[in-house]
């Protein structure tokens, strides 16, 4: 059996991971805009004003951009061959806003006389990356864009400012950053097999609803005696619409009630026994005209009360027996 995906599946599942990637952009705006708010209002005595209002100034414009970036990727065409121009640039963003929080362990650090403030950083630094490893998982390259410029200013002002002899802040340091990797990676490898097995089922699902509606004989799924399914052949046969078909009983458009009780015999057939059942019947169209069918039915696999027939029109074939019949008669 072969087990090779669908054609044009890992292309449709990159551009779902990218998706998936600006789906949870808006989220992360917020959060961000959050954690600027806060950070001005703890950072306000600790550091000069002037230079806050940089930071602030550049942190809302790159959340801006960000959300331009989404909207624009929202318009956009999302093909395979594109679809890594546009994680790259959500990728870019990220660093970009990264470098920001990356700021707060440069010149907005706090001075040792506020030590509550240097513990709200560190915090932020926490919590934003962890936030931002759950937000970005689905891409390795804006993960690691995202995390080093918060991680690294961090571990190094740690370092110089405690010293190399105190050994915890850096063996702490290296654990979150490990608990960041390793949910970014579990994250990772479940959204993409989950999307890569959405993609092949679209394919697949696809393909057998055009082989539905593209077969020239007439398709019906029945639910118990009621049409629950139908392709656009069948209401060609019929001379109804598909909505009009949809609900109603298929015995109701034979010729008489003997041969409707002949197909109703067969359907009671297929639904105990599963195996298939043929038939030749008269059915009439939405005009009064009749014609000659053969329906051939079978029990669906795991669908109690459910069959599918497939009707084909025989009004030719039949004509042309009655007519050798006629010129060799017995």
């Amino acid at each position: 059996m072969n087990n090779d995906p669908p054609p044009g599946s890992g292309d449709d599942a990159e551009v779902r991971r990218v998706e998936m990637l600006f789906s949870r952009l808006p989220s992360g705006i917020v959060a961000a805009l959050i954690g600027i708010f806060l950070c001005f209002l703890v950072l306000f005595e600790t550091t000069g004003l002037e230079l806050l209002k940089q930071w602030t100034a550049y942190m809302l414009s790159v959340s801006a951009m960000r959300a331009w970036l989404w909207y624009i990727f929202g318009k956009a065409e999302r093909q395979g061959a594109s679809v890594r121009r546009w994680e790259w640039s959500f990728a870019t963003g990220a660093m970009l806003a990264s470098l920001g929080w990356g700021a707060l362990f440069g010149p907005l650090y706090p001075p040792a006389t506020h030590p509550d403030a240097q513990m709200f950083v560190a915090m932020m630094a926490v919590i934003t990356a962890f936030t931002g490893s759950v937000f970005v998982a689905v891409s390795n390259v804006t993960f690691w864009l995202f995390i080093i410029p918060i991680l690294g200013p961090a571990v190094a002002t740690y370092v110089l400012t405690l010293g190399t002899g105190a050994r915890w802040p850096i063996i702490a340091a290296a654990s979150c950053i490990a608990v960041f990797i390793i949910v970014q990676r579990t994250l990772y490898q479940s959204a993409t097999r989950i999307l890569r097995h959405s993609a092949e089922a679209d394919i697949l699902l696809a393909e057998q609803q055009a082989i539905f509606d593209s077969s020239p004989s007439g398709i019906a799924v029945l639910d118990n005696r009621q049409i629950a399914k139908c392709n656009m052949r069948l209401g060609e046969l019929l001379g109804h619409r598909l909505q009009d078909l949809s609900g109603s009983r298929l015995d109701q458009h034979f010729v008489g009630q003997a041969e409707a009780g002949l197909f109703l015999a067969d359907h009671a057939l297929a639904l105990e026994s599963g195996s298939p059942v043929n038939g030749m019947y008269r059915l009439r169209r939405a005009d009064g005209g009749q014609f000659w069918a053969e329906l051939s039915g079978r029990r669906m696999t795991g669908r109690p009360g459910q069959t599918v027939w497939v009707i084909t029109d025989i009004t030719q074939t039949v004509a042309n027996r009655q007519r050798e019949r006629n010129k060799h008669p017995a």
